[in-house]
């Protein structure tokens, strides 16, 4: 007498569901706060590599500027660095 053991789906275990939920996460963090990704692009540009997707950062930041939620932005980043030690004044 054998038992089978049911398998997980391969929805639950598979690796592209932990890439979907990740860059969903990256892309909800880019649109909630756009100022910090551009200046965090801004930063490691040194050589040029960066253009294209600083170039997208700052169209969104001006987006964001133009729906009035840059400041929301500029605040929970101010709040969270002087919540980390890093504070930007």
């Amino acid at each position: 007498m054998t038992t089978d053991r049911p398998e997980r789906p391969a929805t639950t275990t598979s690796p592209w569901r932990w890439a979907r939920v990740i860059y969903a996460v990256f892309a909800l963090i880019v649109f909630c706060f756009p100022g910090g990704m551009v200046d965090w692009l801004d930063e490691r540009n040194a050589a040029g590599w960066l253009n294209a997707p600083l170039a997208v950062a700052r169209a969104i930041d001006k987006a964001s500027a133009a729906a009035g939620t840059k400041a929301i932005g500029e605040a929970l980043r101010q709040r969270f660095a002087a919540w980390v030690g890093e504070s930007e004044t």
